[in-house]
Parts: structure tokens; sequence; C-alpha cells
């Protein structure tokens, strides 16, 4: 065999000094050197790989069979003749989706619980098929049961609820729940007395998190860390072309604006008398959908820009473009992809003026104690 080809599912991000490659069939990543990926390049354009081994000398002959061979003990490639090369052509990346809106995140109150139905319908019209429910109080056994019931029927695929930690959540009441629910898949508990993280088991159908964490606002949402990077095809398919937190995205705050995220500041209307579709309708609301990681300070030349979600609600606000967009690092990251090394972002003296101006001190005092 003369040639090697890389496998189409087998993507590389390159960064300034190592990259990343990811196995989008198995959800899969891990860090491989630049110089692995220069070798890739070349072999990508059918160059024989005695030419390579020609064209590098005989003292780097070792290092690139060496290479050769991870990849395909990887399976991230294999060895293949000419007319083998040629049959196997590379993965289209284009993100398709019919859904208008993909994934929303609504903020409830007790005090608002009546209009759900109403919401969800609007959702369902606009193709959505994942909902996040946030409230920042307990629910009771009677709360939890009118909200699944209120997805029951629909096309809404995903239901993740978050609420605060009460003594009733036991094991028998995770059972019940799971019994009626349908498109449930995480429930999160917050001001929890432990930490715990299980997931959907034979007699629970969906994740349960236990935070000790008590989150009062989307404050503390947008933080960037390795638990939250994700290899799925669809997610990083999307990413590469979209932005990967706001696209097709849509929420509805505590107070009834319909936002981006309940995070930013820009309202396109209230629900009360303003429908999710002439929201998403008005100038503006999409701004942020085609913006990529490519296209973000900093974060174009980081090898995990692929994997990773970007947060345009909390920003280092450093670099806007001529219409104003923020293509600022996301404020919450403590990654430089200029030494590979990761810091804790709420102590970097450079992000001082946008911690002050976001009024984060306050959180991150909390979060500390």
């Amino acid at each position: 065999m003369i040639y090697f080809k890389q496998f189409s599912n087998c993507i590389v991000s390159k960064g300034t000094k190592r990259s990343l490659i990811c196995d989008l069939q198995r959800q899969f990543s891990e860090i491989i050197p630049n110089d692995l990926v220069i070798v890739l390049e070349k072999l990508s354009k059918k160059k024989k790989i005695s030419e390579l081994y020609d064209e590098y000398g005989k003292e780097n002959k070792n290092t690139i069979e060496e290479y050769l061979e991870f990849l395909v003990e990887k399976e991230y490639g294999f060895y293949c003749d000419s007319i083998e090369f040629d049959m196997f052509t590379d993965m289209d990346l284009t993100f398709i989706t019919p859904s208008e809106i993909s994934n929303a995140i609504i903020e409830l109150r007790h005090s608002n619980f009546f209009d759900l139905e109403n919401k969800i319908l609007q959702l369902e019209n606009l193709g959505c098929n994942a909902v996040a429910i946030v409230l920042y109080e307990c629910l009771s056994k009677n709360d939890f049961i009118y909200i699944i019931k209120a997805f029951k029927g629909t096309r809404i695929k995903s239901l993740e609820v978050t609420c605060k930690f009460d003594e009733i959540y036991d094991i028998n009441f995770l059972k019940g729940i799971s019994a009626i629910s349908g498109c449930l898949t995480k429930l999160t508990f917050m001001l929890s007395p432990f930490e715990k993280f299980e997931l959907w088991d034979d007699n629970i159908f969906f994740d349960r998190v236990w935070i000790k964490k008590d989150i009062t606002s989307f404050k503390h949402c947008g933080i960037i860390n390795t638990k939250y990077f994700n290899t799925n095809l669809p997610k990083v398919i999307e990413a590469i072309n979209h932005n990967s937190c706001l696209n097709r995205k849509i929420s509805i705050d505590v107070n009834g604006d319909i936002k981006n995220c309940p995070s930013m500041s820009e309202s396109y209307g209230n629900i009360k008398d303003t429908t999710l579709e002439e929201a998403i309708n008005k100038p503006g609301f999409k701004k942020y959908w085609n913006i990529t990681k490519d296209d973000i300070e900093i974060c174009r030349d980081c090898e995990f820009r692929h994997v990773c979600t970007d947060c345009r609600a909390y920003t280092e606000r450093t670099k806007f473009s001529d219409e104003g967009l923020d293509l600022s690092k996301p404020l919450k990251c403590g990654y430089n992809p200029y030494t590979n090394e990761w810091a804790e972002w709420s102590t970097n003296p450079l992000k001082e003026k946008a911690i002050e101006y976001y009024g984060m001190k306050e959180i991150i005092g909390n979060d500390k104690k």
C-alpha cells in the first residue's frame, strides 16, 4: 500500500501549538502534535508515503512511521492503493436542520406557570426539540407533574429541569417522576447538601445532578471547561458552521422577555404581547447565529474551538466588528492556546474591567465560599 487515507469522520482542529483530532463516529477527541497535522495534510493530497520519506529525509523516517502507526492503531486512517484512496470522499460538513429554533431556555416562577402550554406550542411550531426549564425555587411533586404533562404528546425530544433541592426528592420521588415522564432527560438540583451525578439507569430514565452551588441567575452561565466539551457529530458540525451556543436558540427570562439567552441584555419583546415567531424575525435576533469560533479573537487559534461552546453574553470585551458584534474571547475561559495552560479565569487581572462591567464580583465571591 503506497498511500494513507484519513477517515472522513476524523477531523482535525489545528491550534497554534498543538491540534485536536475528533473522531465524530465514536465521539472521542485527543491532542496530536502539529507536525502530525502537516503530515496528514500532505497525505490528504494523495502524496505517496515514499515521497513523504524522501521529502523529510532518512533522519525523520522513523518519526513519520510512528505517526502512521499511531493513526492506524487509533483507527484514524488506513493504508491503501490509488483506487481505494479515491473511493473514500470527504465528509460533507454542511449543517442542515429543518428547525427555525432548535433549543430553548425558559426561566419560570411559580407565578408564571399558567402559560407554559402556550410557550411549548409556540416552540413546537418553530420546530424546537430541546427545552431547558430553570427555576430558582423548589418544586413540589404537583409542580413536576404539571411540567411533565405540559410536554406530554409534544414533539419536544429533550427536557432538562433545574430547580432548588428539597428533601422530598428521594429515590421514590425520582422513580415516580420517571414513570410519567416522556422527554425528561436531565434533572439538576442546586443548593444541595451534597454533590453527585447519576446517569439514567433501569429504574430512572433520566440523568440526575446534585450541586451545592446556589444558582440565582444566568450570570453563573458561560463557563468554559473541558467537562463541557462535546465531540458529538451534529454539535461539532454546527460549531464549524455556526455559533456553538446561540445558533437557533431562544429564551424567555423570568420577566417574560424574549432573548437569545437569558444572560444577554437585549430583548426582542415580551411573551405577553409578542409571539416567539415575531421575536426571531426582528432585526438583530439572528446576528450571532453565524459567528463561529474561527471568528472569535484568540479562540480562532485554539485547538478546542470546534468542541467548545461560545458564550457571547459574557466576554472580555476587547474585540468588536465594524457592525458592532462582540468578537472577544469568552470571559469565563481560563485557557491560553499559546501556552496550552489552564488558569482560573476570575483571578486574571486582564479580565477585571469586564468582570466589573458585568457585575460579576459578588457572584465570584459567593462561588468561592
